[in-house]
């Protein structure tokens, strides 16, 4: 007897199950009311049947079955957010609040309820409150910190103040995301600070950053940025060449206001023998492999506008074969005009010779690139072959 009843319960609970599960596909509450009246006991039916109610608009409906199923699962905080939403959709607001919390209460470190939470005060006009649920949401899954960075943005029609206050970043992971937002949004000024606090996590993006803002003409935010990385040179600013005497190893693929090179024909050296000033000087060699139209090196920075300015360097040569000689150029960064070139370097010197280049900005001059250049060719190809060194670069304003 004890087994045939076993059996019977057993059997109509696969039958509730069945039943649910094709209420729940075809939308058919006959098949879910059935359900529920073979399984009094099974929470998950009467939760399909309050799915299908609220599917079908009746609120109220789907409102009391969420309760009986959470009265037999009083502990399963998916049925409290589910009641939640329902209570929302129904604009019971305290009620759908007080379920979320409940949801919250049971689930605390899961993103979801935190969510779900934050949502509905917002629809409240709790906006503190609600941006500190969201805060915690954003923090246990970083996947929806970027819709809570824009959900502040978009309540606040575009306030940063307000979305930084809102979002109230502690980590890395947490400023370069209101920093990569902020880029995309071009609220320039205050992707810059945000991404001052992301540190060996967002190189790679600061690095993207700033040649993007020099590649948009952008050449102070792009020298604010460029800085964060290195703080060297933070008393650099207009009219001063950044590591005139070649004095240190850098990346020359580096985006920014630094020595840096596209050209892969020459080969560049730190020489340590004999240089004109500090322990080393920068040394070229061509092998035959340079492209005329391609700078070999250069320099980006920044200048005043509508100046008289003087470009001084150091340069000895070696062996030089070539129908394009090197010489120094100098370049308007805004519109990318030549304003000053040197006269061709020697095929050879005997020792270090200096060159001077006078120059003018122009009231749209913002920055300018020394460049380390050669003379166009009258034939193609055009080789080069031969040694240049360069040393004690210094640039002043007359």
């Amino acid at each position: 007897m004890v087994f045939a009843l076993l059996f019977w319960n057993a059997g109509r609970a696969g039958l509730s199950s069945l039943l649910s599960s094709y209420g729940a596909t075809t939308n058919q509450i006959a098949a879910a009311d059935l359900a529920v009246e073979l399984s009094q006991r099974d929470p998950h039916a009467n939760y399909l049947r309050a799915t299908i109610l609220r599917a079908n608009n009746d609120l109220a409906g789907a409102i009391n079955e969420y309760n009986r199923a959470i009265s037999l699962r009083p502990d399963d905080y998916g049925l409290w957010l589910s009641l939640a939403r329902a209570r929302a959709l129904n604009d019971e607001t305290d009620e759908a609040l007080a379920a979320s919390r409940q949801a919250v209460k049971l689930a605390p470190y899961y993103a979801h309820p935190r969510w779900q939470l934050g949502n509905l005060l917002l629809r409240a006009g709790e906006q503190d409150e609600a941006f500190k649920e969201l805060r915690v949401a954003g923090a246990s899954n970083p996947s929806l910190l970027p819709a809570v960075i824009d959900l502040a943005w978009q309540l606040s029609e575009g306030d940063a103040q307000f979305v930084k206050q809102s979002i109230q970043p502690q980590t890395p992971e947490t400023y370069l995301a209101l920093a990569e937002y902020f880029r995309k949004r071009r609220a320039v000024v205050d992707a810059i600070d945000m991404y001052r606090s992301t540190g060996e996590k967002g190189k790679q993006n600061r690095s993207a950053y700033v040649s993007e803002l020099t590649s948009t003409k952008r050449f102070n935010d792009a020298y604010a940025l460029w800085l964060i990385e290195h703080p060297a040179n933070s008393h650099d600013a207009l009219g001063v060449i950044s590591d005139a005497g070649f004095e240190q190893e850098s990346n020359l693929e580096e985006p920014g206001f630094g020595w840096r090179t596209i050209n892969k024909g020459p080969s560049l050296h730190l020489d340590m023998s004999a240089p004109e000033e500090g322990r080393s000087s920068l040394r070229v060699d061509f092998d035959g492999n340079s492209d005329p139209t391609s700078p070999v090196i250069s320099q980006l920075l920044l200048v005043e506008p509508v100046a008289h300015y003087q470009i001084s360097f150091a340069t000895r040569t070696e062996e030089i074969v070539t129908g394009g000689p090197p010489l120094l150029i100098i370049v308007d960064a805004n519109n990318q005009q030549v304003i000053g070139r040197s006269a061709e370097f020697p095929r050879e010197t005997a020792g270090w010779q200096y060159f001077t280049v006078d120059f003018n900005s122009t009231d749209s001059t913002a920055a300018i690139q020394i460049t380390l250049q050669r003379q166009p060719c009258s034939t193609s190809p055009c080789p080069i072959f031969g040694r240049v060194w360069l040393d004690a670069f210094s640039l002043r304003k007359l």
